[in-house]
């Protein structure tokens, strides 16, 4: 959603701001009674032993304390007048000022086009939480964000890959141009295979470079199907496909995304695609990229769950699948008061599966079709969508369904609008002194993907202790 809003504020000249909230989860009482024992080295002055402490405000670790947080700057955000969006829980939107607030855990996005009323927004959260005001945003759950003179706005991840690069022992590999040799054919281990393949490292190394992928890399989308579908055994072949994907990600480290206000098309284009039979046990793989102001706001490359018996079966899978993300997006634009990019054209390279959407005549070679892909049929005959065709040669989405050549990879990067995001030299030399590495004054956390605000909080780190030692006196005293 986040890159939705950055393609937007290109579009719409909006400014972005950031603000980090200091111990989020520490700022809420509890509705339930809980208690816990006393931490390690902790000792209250006429306290029995063994006794226990009852918590009166959540706590890092605590099951509820990321409900409970989000609880509180929801009530907070609605009293001063902002509303919940209907597609995503954790975008607020004030209709009177155009301000637009997207939270993830303790980390705030602020968009809006009068700087004005941005400034006002972030001192009434000042007020009433304590916060750190990180101006115009530059980094943001590890990505940086680069605000160009023209107005284009730039993400990458140039620090966290450098990061994984490292960690991995990959800084000084030899770069690949496609994270997968064309025709590539991953198969599962034979019983008692390879079995000293560290299952750990492997399984890092995929959520490493999937945290990449679903940030600022649809490149990578396909080569991530693959890769994780042998996380619970992979082979030494297994681990040579995923080092080679990290050599791809040593060569394209200094590529991003990159909205502009300047690209000709005005609402969102859709792409979908499918690559037939493909797997070993003979599933196809369905692929969709949504493009706004010229860059990727959202993709998957993505298994079928069922064989389909044709090409035209598995494409029309492939337009199923899109069409519910076209419909969130059509959701999304909508509370966002943005209707006017608001997709409706789905492209797809399949005449076959193009008039099987649009003739809902009973078909013998159709009949086993599953009910629930004629949900892209409902929706063209609603008039919601509509499919058209796109030539092979211009689908965009064929990058999130096979392994491709070189040329045709670079092209359809090109075609995508995936661009060098790297600084100019005298970018550079206003940054001698910086601190390079992927943390940032957002407070993001390195090679960990963020936890949307409404889900299970990470698990408590041990140099919060003085913190969390802290906090349980002020429970034991009852404040």
């Amino acid at each position: 959603m986040y890159r939705t809003i950055f393609g937007l504020a290109a579009l719409e000249q909006w400014e972005i701001h950031g603000m980090d909230v200091i111990t989020a989860y520490l700022l809420r009482k509890l509705n339930e009674e809980i208690y816990m024992a006393q931490p390690e080295g902790f000792v209250a002055t006429g306290m029995k032993a063994r006794t226990v402490c009852r918590l009166l405000r959540s706590i890092y670790g605590l099951k509820q304390a990321a409900r409970v947080w989000n609880q509180k700057i929801h009530a907070f955000l609605v009293k001063i007048g902002f509303v919940r969006s209907s597609a995503d829980p954790c975008l607020y939107i004030d209709t009177k000022w155009n301000i637009y607030i997207t939270i993830w855990v303790d980390d705030l996005l602020i968009a809006g086009k009068n700087g004005r009323d941005i400034a006002n927004v972030k001192g009434q959260l000042a007020s009433d939480f304590a916060m750190k005001d990180l101006g115009e945003l530059e980094h943001f759950l590890g990505m940086r964000i680069t605000r160009r003179p023209n107005g284009d706005i730039s993400i990458d991840q140039n620090g966290y890959i450098r990061q994984i690069l490292k960690r991995f022992g990959m800084e000084s590999s030899k770069p690949v141009f496609t994270p997968l040799a064309p025709g590539a054919c991953l198969v599962k281990a034979a019983d008692m295979e390879d079995g000293d393949v560290d299952l750990k490292l492997y399984q890092a190394m995929v959520g490493s470079k999937m945290y990449a992928m679903l940030c600022t890399c649809p490149d990578l989308a396909y080569a991530i199907q693959q890769l994780s579908q042998f996380n619970s055994n992979p082979t030494n072949a297994h681990v040579q496909v995923a080092k080679r994907a990290l050599r791809y990600l040593q060569g394209s480290q200094t590529t991003g995304l990159v909205y502009s206000k300047h690209n000709g098309n005005i609402t969102i284009q859709a792409y979908c695609d499918a690559d037939y039979a493909a797997d070993g046990d003979r599933k196809s793989i369905s692929g969709y990229v949504f493009i706004l102001a010229g860059s990727p706001i959202s993709w998957q490359a993505k298994k079928q769950t069922t064989v389909a018996q044709s090409t035209v079966e598995s494409e029309y899978a492939a337009m199923a699948l899109a069409a519910k993300e076209m419909i969130w997006l059509q959701y999304l634009l909508r509370d966002l008061g943005m209707s006017k990019y608001t997709p409706t054209v789905l492209l797809c390279d399949n005449q076959g599966a193009i008039s099987l959407a649009k003739n809902p005549t009973h078909h013998a070679k159709t009949k086993h079709v599953d009910v629930q892909l004629h949900f892209i049929r409902d929706h063209v005959e609603k008039g919601t969508i509509e499919v058209e065709y796109c030539p092979t040669e211009n689908m965009l989405a064929d990058l999130m369904t096979k392994a491709l050549a070189r040329e045709r990879h670079a092209r359809l990067l090109g075609l995508m609008g995936i661009q060098n995001t790297t600084p100019s030299s005298s970018d550079r030399i206003s940054e001698l002194g910086r601190d390079p590495g992927m943390e940032s004054l957002s407070g993001s956390v390195e090679l960990v993907r963020r936890h949307h605000a409404a889900d299970a909080p990470p698990p408590p780190d041990a140099s919060n202790c003085q913190v969390l030692l802290e906090t349980v006196t002020h429970i034991v005293k009852g404040q």
